[in-house]
């Protein structure tokens, strides 16, 4: 529906920033039920202000292109992260992995809690919460990302009776079941994320769709302790509370899930937990982080007029803090190239050995 581009933005000032563009693809932007996803999606971000949500910083039409500019990060995606751990036959730390989803259960507790200027709940429930939807920073932030396809009040486009929105292997039950759904299916898809960081392994991906679809409906938890004979018990109750079938008895709000993995993980290491990922990011990725700055200097060094106004052909989406700017109006958003991505590099102490291979 959109490509990702590398902008820059130029304000009356002359002051310039760098962002990474969202720019609705030129062959639907002519198609109403695709414009409307798209604004929806655009209003939806524009009230998202945490620190684990990539933020936007506007969003408008330029040449006929409806756009979302947000803040550009640098970094890799928890499934780059996962799948560099499984060819390296490493995994991630128990904490470091139970802290990552706690800061993406604070960002779906705020967005679950937003309410309008009036007070009412907006209703929102993100619906595709996946580790390709999780940033992690080479500064060791952590980023939730992609409300395409949020659910919330006042969202204009509806989505048609028997159509499902997310990725298969990352839905809740009650999704399949076609059931109202609340935030009690972002925090399940969030304890499939959290059990699969964990293992290195898939829950319940299976070879044929159908399969993925019966393994979600009947929400078997494999136990993971037979084949990660160190899996700790504290953290296995965690997933299991996050992962009920029976969403009554899954945890209430994202914030209570939070909580317990803090718990889990302890205090003093959750004060490390930002510098450990950068390590990890840097070791699993060597090079990397110098390439994506590289970006940013290519791009600030162009000279303003040879800059076009046309959106350029698109780069990854990987992506550093972007200050934020309160007058954003007259901005101009101008997309670049940039590299393809670097390959891995050898362990940290921040891994663990041991690693299993996935089960597709």
């Amino acid at each position: 529906m959109a490509t990702v581009f590398l902008g820059r933005a130029t304000g009356a000032g002359g002051e310039t920033r760098i962002a990474a563009v969202k720019a609705m693809k030129a062959e639907l932007s002519q198609q109403e039920q695709f414009v409307t996803m798209f604004l929806d999606e655009a209003r939806i971000l524009s009230r998202l202000w945490h620190p684990n949500i990539a933020r936007t910083l506007e969003f408008g039409i330029d040449e006929d292109r409806h756009f979302i500019a947000m803040e550009l990060l640098l970094g890799r995606t928890v499934l780059d992260v996962w799948e560099a751990c499984i060819e390296r036959k490493v995994r991630l730390r128990f904490d470091l992995a139970a802290w990552v989803c706690a800061r993406v259960a604070d960002a779906l507790d705020y967005a679950h809690e937003l309410r309008d200027a009036d007070g009412a709940s907006l209703h929102i429930v993100h619906r595709d919460v996946n580790p390709s939807n999780i940033f992690l920073t080479y500064d060791g932030e952590v980023k939730l990302f992609d409300f395409g396809l949020a659910r919330a009040r006042g969202r204009l486009h509806k989505t048609a009776a028997g159509i499902v929105k997310g990725k298969m292997a990352y839905l809740s039950p009650e999704q399949l079941e076609q059931l109202p759904i609340d935030r009690r299916s972002d925090i399940f898809t969030l304890g499939t994320t959290l059990w699969e960081m964990t293992t290195m392994r898939r829950l319940f991906k299976r070879d044929q769709d159908l399969a993925t679809v019966l393994a979600i409906k009947e929400a078997k938890m494999t136990d993971p302790r037979p084949f990660v004979p160190d899996y700790p018990e504290a953290l296995w109750d965690i997933v299991q509370r996050s992962l009920a079938k029976n969403r009554d008895t899954r945890y209430l709000r994202a914030c209570d899930l939070a909580r317990d993995l803090d718990a889990f993980v302890g205090p003093e290491a959750c004060a490390a937990m930002q510098s450990l990922i950068g390590r990890v990011m840097d070791d699993l990725f060597a090079g990397d982080r110098d390439r994506q700055m590289g970006w940013l200097s290519a791009t600030q060094a162009l000279p303003p007029d040879s800059v076009k106004t046309t959106l350029a052909p698109p780069v990854p989406l990987p992506s550093v803090n972007i200050p934020t700017d309160s007058e954003r109006e007259g901005a101009r958003i101008l997309a670049q190239h940039a590299a393809s991505p670097a390959g891995p590099a050898p362990p940290v102490d921040a891994l663990s050995g041991g690693g299993k291979t996935p089960q597709r």
